[in-house]
């Protein structure tokens, strides 16, 4: 019999590098144009069947000339758990408002809305029930004894942030966030009872400051909250400006009570690839081998020439 289950959100390590994930605030959160990211995570495959998470996501910097402060993103992602291939998949529309605090437009101040659907599955057949043995061997054909109602469900979901940013040179930067996931508490049940997703909130700060001429420190943390449970991600990338548009990326982070997390990456033009690793610390690393996480993730952001027309007074032609 299946009782009383708790669900939770997905995460990344890499979770700077998963932007509408974090924050809808942070739609349109970039220099360029459009952006596109995606991320993989596989976890757990040391320890049971894997838990994997997709994401995709494409954002656009005021995409409408009338309406310049707005800013607005697409988000999907895939996540399936355990034995039993839970499936969960998002999908929903992030806009974001751009107010400047000041006249320079060092302070920028973003808003941000997602609102989506979220529809959860669930294969039954790969559970194992006990009668479904005849006492020295298991056959999976023969009746469970089990009644259930359904096996997937599909509701509406809310989120909501704001992010501020403070540039103070070109090379240095702070910005803070704070997010709430799961504004309407859907219904997460299968059986027809009431299992209420609990509500998410995230609160960030980070920073992008100068060491010396080709180096750049990126520290930054983060703490998420949902219900019980509580996440505390906390480290740094060093970006190392190799060439003009191409910078390498090297970083140590730690997942409090779970997990140091090893990642890299570099910059290519307009490209930007990550790897993350997650050394598993907790109690559960006698059956890891310390074996976590690996993470992927890459974004692409396309900048739109612009040309610049200008007017100009035509001399005057004598003969």
């Amino acid at each position: 019999m299946i009782g009383h289950v708790k669900a939770q959100d997905i995460h990344f390590s890499q979770f700077n590098r998963s932007y509408l994930n974090l924050n809808p605030a942070l739609t349109g959160y970039f220099d360029g144009d459009y952006r596109f990211n995606g991320n993989y995570r596989n976890q757990w495959s040391a320890v049971s069947e894997p838990f994997r998470t997709f994401s995709f996501a494409a954002d656009a910097k005021a995409p409408i000339d009338k309406y310049s402060n707005f800013n607005l993103g697409f988000i999907l992602f895939n996540d399936e758990a355990g034995l039993g291939g839970l499936n969960t998949l998002q999908a929903g529309i992030s806009v974001s408002y751009t107010h400047k605090l000041n006249t320079d437009s060092t302070l920028v101040l973003n808003g941000g809305l997602f609102s989506g659907i979220n529809s959860r599955s669930i294969n039954y057949d790969q559970f194992s029930f006990d009668r479904q043995y005849n006492g020295r061997l298991f056959n999976p054909n023969r009746e469970n004894g089990e009644n259930f109602n359904q096996n997937s469900f599909t509701n509406f979901n809310l989120h909501a942030g704001l992010n501020l940013n403070y540039l103070v040179e070109s090379r240095k930067r702070y910005n803070i966030g704070f997010s709430l996931f799961n504004l309407v508490s859907p219904n997460q049940s299968f059986q027809g009872s009431n299992i209420p997703l609990d509500m998410r909130s995230n609160l960030y700060i980070g920073a992008d400051h100068l060491l010396s001429d080709k180096v750049d420190i990126l520290p930054s943390i983060l703490y998420s909250n949902q219900g019980k449970f509580n996440e505390l991600v906390f480290g740094s990338n060093i970006r190392y400006r190799y060439k003009s548009s191409r910078n390498l990326y090297g970083g140590i982070w730690y997942r409090n009570a779970d997990a140091i997390i090893a990642s890299a990456g570099f910059d290519y033009y307009q490209w930007n690839f990550g790897i993350s690793y997650d050394i598993n610390t907790s109690d559960l690393e006698s059956a890891s081998n310390n074996r976590g996480g690996l993470e992927l993730s890459v974004t692409y952001i396309w900048k739109v020439f612009k040309p610049t027309f200008r007017k100009y007074k035509a001399c005057p032609k004598f003969l």
